[in-house]
């Protein structure tokens, strides 16, 4: 049996130098992988493709079945679609799972033994991207949240959990405000949690729930979270970690999976050989790990 196939899509700004860095660690430490590189972001979109990603890269995509992607930079202007939202919507990537771990006293903190992982609903919510205009003074965006949906993310939350050896799962909703769509996601976290008799479960209101996190993360384990909430909630769980410019993330689906730093392109600072690689590098981890190459990826993260 060959070497897993791993596409890799450096991206644009500092994208393609930190991949290059993380691509050279793998290969040192003997990580076992085939890399297919495909093209995407900016210059894609400048040729015409409003996704930011070409016919032939989605081949690429779905032989490998695993993508490691560097940041990219959508075009402002109307017109262009968000390539992280295209690839979570197509390949069914509804799992965010973004680890916020402190790396104390390597990395300043206030919160040195903090150790958070934020699991967040990846397709639904606000992010469905549903707007439209009312009247001409009147926007309105419509939160989509689904019992399939929720029953998906949940059970993911709690299955990586006793995965991982994590001992307590909270819920983070608005349901005191939205009674029916955040109300439908603690409904169903309430029916899975008995399901798993040996992981502490609570729920939190999502604003006490964060200022909680901010003042006392070491109160967490697993979080989990609908679309819009848990985006914010991962990057500050990750700067209190130390930086948001250190994580990774993985999104998650049946047959995919896709691996990425979660800062920007930096284009300020892009070919000018300063970039910090590690946010790439810890996803290219968790690829590893995904794949079962735990020795390789206990080696690049214990040297890292």
């Amino acid at each position: 049996m060959g070497k897993p196939l791993v596409t890799v899509a450096k991206g644009d700004g500092i994208g393609p130098e930190i991949a290059e860095a993380t691509l050279h660690i793998l290969r040192e430490a003997g990580a076992e992988l085939e890399i297919e590189p495909i093209e995407v972001g900016r210059a894609v979109y400048e040729a015409g493709h409003t996704s930011g990603i070409a016919p032939d890269s989605w081949e690429a995509i779905n032989r490998s079945g695993i993508l490691l992607k560097g940041p990219i930079s959508t075009p402002s202007g109307g017109g262009y679609k968000s390539l992280n939202v295209t690839l979570r919507k197509t390949l069914g990537l509804y799992a965010n799972v973004r680890p916020c771990v402190s790396y104390a006293p390597f990395v300043q903190t206030r919160h040195p033994e903090m150790d958070v992982v934020v699991v967040r609903e990846n397709e639904e919510d606000l992010y469905a991207g549903i707007e439209h205009r009312q009247t001409d003074q009147v926007m309105q965006c419509l939160k989509l949240v689904s019992r399939p949906g929720c029953e998906k993310i949940v059970r993911y939350a709690f299955e990586f959990a006793l995965a991982h050896g994590r001992k307590k799962v909270t819920c983070f909703t608005k349901d005191n405000i939205m009674k029916q769509t955040d109300g439908l996601f603690h409904e169903v976290f309430d029916e899975i949690a008995p399901q798993y008799p040996q992981i502490e479960s609570g729920h939190m209101i999502v604003d006490i729930g964060a200022a909680r996190l901010a003042d006392s993360p070491l109160d967490f384990d697993v979080i989990v979270m609908p679309n819009l909430y848990g985006d914010i909630l991962s990057d500050v769980a990750a700067q209190i970690a130390g930086s948001i410019g250190l994580a990774g993330t993985a999104n998650i689906g049946p047959q995919s999976a896709m691996f990425e730093a979660i800062h920007g392109s930096a284009p300020d600072i892009a070919g000018k050989d300063v970039a910090n690689p590690s946010g790439m590098l810890l996803s290219s981890v968790m690829i590893l790990v995904h794949l079962g190459q735990s020795e390789t990826a206990s080696r690049i993260h214990n040297a890292w």
